[in-house]
Parts: C-alpha cells; sequence; structure tokens
C-alpha cells in the first residue's frame, strides 16, 4: 500500500473454507489488534462469508514500513476449530516530505584572498522520503549578479564554490537564497549570509600636494614644503597607517590630521650646499646645498598588518638661491710692484673674486 491511500480503502481478502456445516462451519474471522486496519465480514447469498482489510488510520512509512497482522478464521463448534493466515503489509514510499535544511540560515565568513575554486561553504538538506523522492537537487532562487558571478553551486552536493576574486574593499557582503528541491517536485529554502573578512593585500598608497616648491633658501624652519595624505584600503589594524621619519636630512613630518601630514624644513637652508633633494623617506635635518648636490630621500608608510605593508612615493624639492654669499677675493692683499716709467695702459695686476650664489647674485662686479 501506498502511504497516501486514505482511511476508509478496502482490500479484499477471499474467504476462508471449513468442510463442516452449520454450526461447524465457519462463522467470523478475528483480526490482530492494531489502530491502523480493521476487518470487514460481507455474507454471500449462498451463506459464504467474505472477507476484507479496512484501512482506519493513514499510513505513515517514515515511522513504520512494514506490518504483519494475523487474520483468523473461527467455527461455531464446541471445541471451536479455527485457521490462521498471515498478513504483511508493506508501505511504499509517497512524496509527502519536503525536504528540510540543516539550517534555516547559512552564516558564512569568507577571507577575501580565498583562490577561485575554493570550497567555499556547503548547504544540505534532508528528505525523509526514499528513491526518487528523497533525492535533493540544490539551486540558487534569488541571487544577485554579482554574487552569481562569484559562487557556484553544485545541484547535486550543495558545495558552493569561489568563482571569482573576492575583494573586501569592493564589497563586504553578499547574501543569497537556497532551494533545495525533492524527485517529486517539493522544495524548501535557506537563507545564506556572507562576509567578506579583510586581510592586507593593499599597500598604503600616498598622494603628495606641493605647497612650496622650489623653496627659497632663506625660508625659515617649520616652512611648509609639501601635505602628505596617506591612505590604506583596508580595515581594521591592516588599515591602519603610520608614516615615519628618517634621519640626517634638514626635513621632518608633522601631523596634520588623521592620515595626513606636513613635510616642514627643521632649520635653515643653503642653496650652495645642496640645491636639491629627491624625497621618498621623510628626514629631519637642514637643507645645505653646499654639503652635496643632492639627497635621496624616501617617504615611507606602513600599516598595521601581518606582515606590513609599505608604500613609497617620491618629491624633489628644489632650493631656490638667495644673494646670501658675499665676494670673495683670491687674496686678501694684493702687493704689487710697478716700475715708474711704465706705459699707461698698461695691466699692473689682476684680482679676483668669486661669489658661490647664482645667477646674478653670483655675478661679480669690480671698482
Amino acid at each position: 500500500m501506498i502511504e497516501s491511500t486514505p482511511p476508509g480503502t478496502r482490500f479484499p481478502l477471499g474467504s476462508g473454507r471449513d468442510p463442516d456445516i452449520g454450526i461447524n462451519s465457519l462463522q467470523n474471522y478475528e483480526l490482530t489488534p492494531n489502530p491502523h486496519f480493521s476487518l470487514l465480514v460481507r455474507e454471500s447469498p449462498d451463506g459464504t462469508k467474505h472477507v476484507e482489510l479496512v484501512l482506519e488510520k493513514i499510513l505513515d512509512r517514515e515511522k513504520q514500513i512494514n506490518h504483519h497482522l494475523i487474520l483468523t478464521a473461527v467455527d461455531g463448534g464446541d471445541p471451536v476449530r479455527s485457521g490462521t493466515a498471515q498478513i504483511k503489509i508493506t508501505v511504499t514510499d509517497a512524496n509527502d516530505n519536503p525536504p528540510v535544511f540543516t539550517k534555516e540560515v547559512y552564516n558564512v565568513r569568507l577571507m577575501e584572498n580565498l583562490p577561485e575554486g575554493s570550497l567555499a561553504f556547503q548547504v544540505k538538506a534532508t528528505d525523509n522520503d526514499e528513491g526518487k523522492n528523497a533525492e535533493i537537487t540544490y539551486s540558487f532562487s534569488d541571487i544577485t549578479d554579482s554574487a552569481r558571478q562569484l559562487f557556484n553551486l553544485d545541484p547535486s552536493t550543495g558545495d558552493v564554490k569561489v568563482t571569482g576574486p573576492l575583494d573586501y574593499e569592493e564589497r563586504r557582503y553578499y547574501e543569497a537564497s537556497v532551494e533545495g528541491k525533492d524527485g517529486g517536485g517539493l522544495t524548501a529554502h535557506a537563507k545564506v549570509h556572507i562576509d567578506i573578512v579583510d586581510v592586507n593585500d593593499n599597500a598604503p598608497t600616498l598622494s603628495i600636494l606641493p605647497i612650496l616648491n622650489p623653496i627659497p633658501e632663506d625660508s625659515v624652519p617649520s616652512t611648509v614644503v609639501a601635505v602628505i595624505n596617506v591612505r590604506d584600503r583596508d580595515s581594521g589594524e591592516n588599515g591602519e597607517v603610520s608614516c615615519n621619519m628618517g634621519e640626517n636630512l634638514p626635513f621632518r613630518l608633522e601631523t596634520s590630521s588623521e592620515n595626513t601630514y606636513k613635510l616642514i624644513t627643521a632649520s635653515a637652508l643653503d642653496r650652495e650646499k645642496i640645491s636639491a633633494y629627491n624625497i621618498t623617506l621623510v628626514l629631519a635635518k637642514a637643507l645645505d646645498r653646499e654639503q652635496a648636490a643632492f639627497h635621496e630621500l624616501v617617504l615611507k608608510a606602513s600599516d598595521g598588518g601581518d606582515p606590513a605593508r609599505t608604500g613609497t612615493a617620491r618629491i624633489r624639492v628644489m632650493v631656490v638661491d638667495a644673494n646670501d654669499n658675499s665676494p670673495v677675493f683670491s687674496q686678501a692683499e694684493y702687493t704689487v710692484r710697478v716700475p715708474e716709467n711704465v706705459s699707461m695702459g698698461s695691466t699692473l695686476v689682476t684680482v679676483m673674486a668669486a661669489d658661490a650664489d647664482e645667477g646674478l647674485n653670483g655675478h661679480v662686479k669690480y671698482s
């Protein structure tokens, strides 16, 4: 019997035979007491008694697959004689159970560097039916196009794999609905919440806004040369950026606001010692053009990840000349011996003065 058989359905069982006659012949039937079945006895015009099995209560294969009953035929003699037959009932499956997911909501956390092709998570549903009625096919019933490009659901196993690059900085959260359908068409649904977890996959970036470049060499200390903005697309400690200062050169870094710094002079500049600075690391010393032609500096930003990532930027600072150097003669005193009959217009002596400044500031006139 299929488990969906409605109560009241009758199943003929035939009839017993008794060679005796009268009261000694077959008089009645009896059935093992049970909640699901009863007997209905019918008597034909010739006096033969036929018996039918009547379903009293709906069957449930998932609770009991087999029912074993004993049918007894009794006569009216003294002593009473009886005969028995076994009734073996197998309950076959009807698709009366929908699939049931193991969770109503699947909360999933995925690292953003999870490689493509990796198993992200698995959804699972069970069905108490059997055969095709218990075979479940999985599919996304509600999912955005962006999420569909990143996740693939295996219809047979419920495995969800990553099929595209996850990026916390692009999107931190996805939501989808999953459907499980059995072979008889019954369905179940579950929600999936996917949180993308940040990893330290972005190096800090630096942008520089020149304020005073070239900078006059007579600029006072703490003159702002440039404003530096530091950004990191990661979050938490991975996005906490610190910008540090090097040594041995006349710049220092001063915090202006969160992630913003000012590059300022730390002491007086001297174009005649150093006329240009290529900065890639922030340093804090006086500029001196006369000590070197230029200095290589590195501006470096580091985040708080493990391992930390760093970003660099370059800025070239030119020092503009100021007339801060006087001409210097090659000798402090020139002594010349001149004969008294020297001709007019004759060169008596050549004097030489040099000026460390440049351009007009370094052009020397004599008088």
